[in-house]
């Protein structure tokens, strides 16, 4: 009895031994196999609807991906697993589908044929004669009468006329003095005003309270720490997440000389993300003129984004801004 408890918990150990390690891989593949992607574009005629370009996302070695590329203005997607496209498979499903339903459509209608047939012959087989049906008509024709014979009439009561009282207090009122109102009228209009003043005056004292504990929050060093340490990480994010490669040529010129230049002084100030290896070649021609390729590739790591989470959540500022939002204590 002990061997066969024995092993009945081996085989539940092994289970979740086997559970876990899944888990664990799935978890490490997530943290160290990077999402790769790369993009590419070309011009190379004066209409800018002739632009073709290319998308392409992947994961574990290829194994997913995604891919979307733009030519002559229509976008086509295509979502593979393991080399395989899936809009293939949900058709090669789709096709089953519609061949299974007009099978069962088929063996549907023959059925009902059959039924008919068999209706059919009930209906030649039957003893029910049209005297019988003629006799059950006529038994329920006093029970119609019953139902149609007219019902005794309710007596509505007789509205009672106004009283005179009524009508004396309406004349009265009618015979008001018109200042009397207009009186009434001033008074509310005033009493409206200081309330709309006094409101006006709360709301200011609530402002004006707000920018001052605002101020002291932000001009607090354990803040300014905390603001400094977001921005690092937050910028060490953004250049992971770039393209580590780039290639291309770009020649472009404008009608006005100086928008070419003004143009060519902001594509400059991207040299340090491509490492000028896009070349840019402007042409001072005075007419409006673009042609270019250009082709970027990049990786993401999740365990960045887990190392950077980490770092903000333990960090001891981080945890006195929170603490101070939620208390507004200055």
């Amino acid at each position: 009895m002990l061997h066969i408890l024995w092993l009945i918990i081996k085989f539940i150990l092994i289970l979740l031994g086997i559970g876990l390690g899944l888990i664990l891989l799935a978890v490490l593949l997530i943290l160290f196999c990077p999402v790769r992607y790369s993009a590419c574009g070309t011009k190379e005629q004066d209409d800018w609807k002739q632009i073709t370009g290319q998308v392409r996302v992947s994961w574990l070695f290829h194994a997913v991906s995604l891919r979307a590329t733009w030519k002559e203005g229509s976008l086509e997607k295509v979502f593979c697993l393991f080399g395989i496209p899936v809009s293939e498979l949900l058709k090669k499903r789709r096709q089953k589908k519609a061949h299974t339903s007009e099978k069962k459509k088929e063996t549907s209608g023959t059925g009902k044929t059959e039924k008919k047939r068999d209706t059919e012959k009930k209906r030649k087989a039957g003893n029910v004669t049209v005297e019988s049906v003629h006799k059950e008509k006529i038994a329920e024709l006093p029970k119609a009468e019953e139902h149609l014979k007219p019902k005794p009439e309710i007596q509505k009561p007789i509205a009672q006329e106004p009283s005179a009282e009524k009508t004396v207090s309406q004349e009265k009122k009618q015979r008001r003095n018109p200042f009397s109102s207009l009186i009434s009228r001033i008074k509310k209009l005033f009493h409206g005003i200081l309330a709309k003043l006094r409101n006006i005056r709360s709301t200011v004292r609530k402002i004006t309270g707000n920018i001052s504990w605002w101020r002291d929050f932000l001009e607090h060093p354990r803040v300014k720490a905390a603001i400094s340490l977001v921005w690092k990480n937050a910028k060490f994010l953004i250049r992971h997440v770039l393209p580590t490669r780039a290639s291309g040529e770009i020649a472009f010129s404008c009608e006005d000389p100086a928008v070419t230049g003004s143009i060519l002084a902001i594509l400059g100030m991207t040299i340090p993300f491509h490492k000028n290896c896009v070349q840019i070649t402007p042409l001072f021609q005075g007419e409006n003129y673009f042609r270019g390729n250009i082709s970027v590739r990049g990786r993401i790591y999740g365990f960045v984004f887990i190392k950077a989470a980490i770092v903000i959540y333990f960090n001891k500022n981080i945890k006195y801004v929170i603490k101070r939002w939620k208390t507004r204590r200055a």
